[in-house]
């Protein structure tokens, strides 16, 4: 959609700006296009990334897949139950006796398991494949955005596409969906004293043991 603005120019208009097309931009995209919401998801890389990051998902997460008709890929294309996962304190690294042990393998109230350990390159390929059903939802990749600025009726996004031209979007709303170190956060979110808070002390990890699945 295209309105004029104050300017006298065209301004592509749309309902939500998403700002990051990796699992949680994709999906919220999909979602968004099954209720025929109009939205726009800016993702900066041209291809999905492979290097590892997220490992696992909780039934959640599965549910969700299964609401965009994906439930047949959760276990034969994206991943596994996760079994046992011992939680320790991290002090001493894998030494650390846990203090707490999970069988994530047992069902839930949802009626699936309680997490999966998943490749996340396989699984946002299959929720792009999913969004990209729906007309509402349009993902342009290689779109570096450059500026964010919202007044009382919306927010606009100054962008990079990926022929190198700036352009300009604005939504009804924008979703913050492009990570701790992404331009959200640290260009626009933190500049505004809003930060993400952490706790002082020690961490924990978790580590999975299958011999008891």
């Amino acid at each position: 959609m295209v309105e004029i603005c104050t300017t006298g120019e065209e301004m592509e208009t749309t309902d939500v700006v998403i700002c990051g097309g990796g699992p949680t931009g994709a999906l919220l995209s999909a979602y968004l296009g099954q209720m025929s919401i109009p939205n726009v998801v800016l993702e900066k890389e041209k291809e999905i990334v492979t290097d590892p990051r997220g490992i696992a998902l909780d039934e959640d997460g599965i549910r969700l897949l299964q609401g965009l008709g994906l439930y047949d890929q959760v276990y034969t294309e994206i991943g596994e139950p996760m079994g046992w996962v011992h939680f320790t304190s991290g002090k001493q690294g894998l030494t650390t006796k846990p203090f707490i042990k999970m069988n994530l393998s047992t069902t839930g109230p949802f009626g699936h398991v309680g997490a999966i350990s998943h490749k996340q390159p396989v699984l946002e390929r299959n929720i792009r494949e999913a969004a990209s059903r729906f007309s509402s939802s349009e993902l342009r990749l290689g779109s570096t955005v450059m500026a964010i600025e919202e007044d009382e009726t919306g927010v606009s996004v100054d962008y990079r596409g990926d022929d190198g031209r700036s352009r300009q979007i604005r939504g009804k709303f924008l979703v913050g969906a492009d990570g701790k170190t992404g331009f959200t956060r640290k260009h626009y979110l933190e500049p505004k004293g809003i930060v993400l808070e952490s706790l002082p002390g020690y961490g924990f990890m978790g580590v999975l043991d299958k011999t008891q699945y």
